[in-house]
């Protein structure tokens, strides 16, 4: 065998390995490719534990982050029962602008639907904190830069 033909052998190779690699994390593994109705077990399983989880008035949420290194955040909702009944990805610059209302969103209603943020900063002539979310849109990345007075209120 000469050697161009084997490197093409070891690069097609390569690229097959690379290829099931992806395929295997966007598939079960992958939180917005959970089945609906699977039980708490049934995505611990596949998902282990998530970054966080929230009491739900007829259940719980739980989510999972990319942040600090990623641009996502997935909430899977479950019932009551121990069943999933929604599976969301909120960090998008259209929800942001939709979820969020000026004087009225708190810290506790913002860290349910984005989790933790990529950091929390303090600015001048503002008393409060600055919670920043990193994401993107239309594959452009984008930060949030979330205003929350000393109250946790969204200014």
């Amino acid at each position: 065998m000469s050697w161009p033909r084997a490197w093409h052998g070891l690069a097609s190779c390569l690229l097959a390995l690379g290829l099931a690699g992806c395929a295997g994390w966007v598939g079960p593994r992958f939180p917005m490719s959970q089945p609906l109705g699977s039980t708490r077990a049934e995505v611990l399983a596949r998902l282990g534990e998530p970054t966080a989880r929230y009491a739900l008035p007829q259940g719980e949420r739980w989510q999972y982050s990319f942040l600090p290194a990623g641009v996502t955040v997935y909430n899977l909702d479950l019932d009551a029962d121990g069943r999933l009944q929604r599976v969301d990805q909120p960090l998008l610059k259209s929800r942001i602008d939709t979820d969020l209302v000026i004087d009225q969103t708190r810290a506790e209603d913002i860290r349910l639907l984005y989790g933790q943020p990529l950091r929390i900063d303090q600015v001048a002539r503002f008393e409060g904190t600055v919670w920043v979310y990193q994401f993107l849109d239309l594959n452009e990345p984008f930060y949030a830069y979330l205003h929350l007075d000393p109250q946790g209120v969204l200014r």
